[in-house]
């Protein structure tokens, strides 16, 4: 990562952290992985609306779609897992999406709130 855009990340979690928003709100540990491998990324709440939509729905729809694939593959007759099977791969997609929705929205409030500048002002 070049050192602008590390320079510029340690202000964005610095604004964030002065504005009352954790490192692990702003900057998950994912985030953070993807850092120190070396990807330009940005905290959460310095994302474009639909990169924060579509970084969170695919996060989720892969956690749900493992979570679906670990209840169809085991034998148990648990009621939670068998609404899991009910609600099937794609349920769990659109569900995740939907989450990720909301997730996001409350993201845009919570930066909007903290008045948090956008990613190419700083």
């Amino acid at each position: 990562m070049p050192s602008s855009c590390r320079q510029k990340l340690a202000h964005a979690l610095e604004l964030a952290a002065n504005a009352g928003i954790s490192p692990a709100q702003s900057f998950p540990p994912f985030l953070r992985l993807l850092s120190k491998v070396g990807l330009p990324v940005r905290p959460l709440h310095f994302m474009s609306t639909v990169g924060l939509v579509a970084f969170l729905s695919i996060g989720l729809g892969l956690m749900f779609a493992l979570f679906h694939w670990l209840a169809t593959s085991i034998d148990v007759n648990a009621w939670a897992l068998n609404k899991i099977r009910q609600l099937g791969l794609s349920g769990m997609v659109a569900g995740a999406i939907f989450i990720a929705l909301l997730t996001a929205v409350f993201i845009r409030f919570q930066s909007l709130r903290a008045d948090i500048p956008a990613w190419k002002d700083l």
